[in-house]
């Protein structure tokens, strides 16, 4: 069993769909928390529910973000500051969720890593592949 507690913040719906199509794939995912900062949102209330979602506690947590620079990501970083257990990963994709949930135990220096590379391994650009087969 995981070690960890995961939650996905971002834009919108983006978390929640995030989470539904790692559902898809790996099954319920019941120990994953979304939080998306909605239109109306002020960035204390979207930190009240990521607070909600990551109760304090010395337990590990993995905060995976949308987009580097957004309020999602700056309020987990203020998270991940506080605590020390905290590892904050943003531009996270389905590739990453995937691996968080189902193939770590532990949030060490080399899982972390791990997740970044699968990440980047699962972005690419495929359509100049595609074209140069087309007959």
């Amino acid at each position: 069993m995981r070690g960890f507690r995961i939650v996905i913040a971002g834009h919108g719906g983006f978390p929640e769909g995030l989470l539904s199509a790692a559902q898809l794939i790996c099954g319920a995912l019941d120990d994953v928390q979304t939080v998306g900062l909605q239109p109306d949102d002020t960035p204390e209330a979207f930190h009240e529910r990521l607070l909600a979602a990551a109760p304090a506690s010395d337990d590990p947590v993995l905060l995976l973000t949308d987009l580097i620079g957004g309020t999602p990501h700056n309020m987990c970083l203020l998270l991940a500051r506080r605590r020390p257990s905290a590892v904050l990963i943003s531009g996270v994709n389905l590739a990453v969720l995937m691996e968080a949930a189902m193939s770590l135990d532990a949030l060490d220096a080399a899982s972390v890593e791990r997740l970044v590379e699968s990440g980047r391994a699962a972005l690419g650009e495929v359509s100049s592949r595609v074209a140069a087969r087309s007959p």
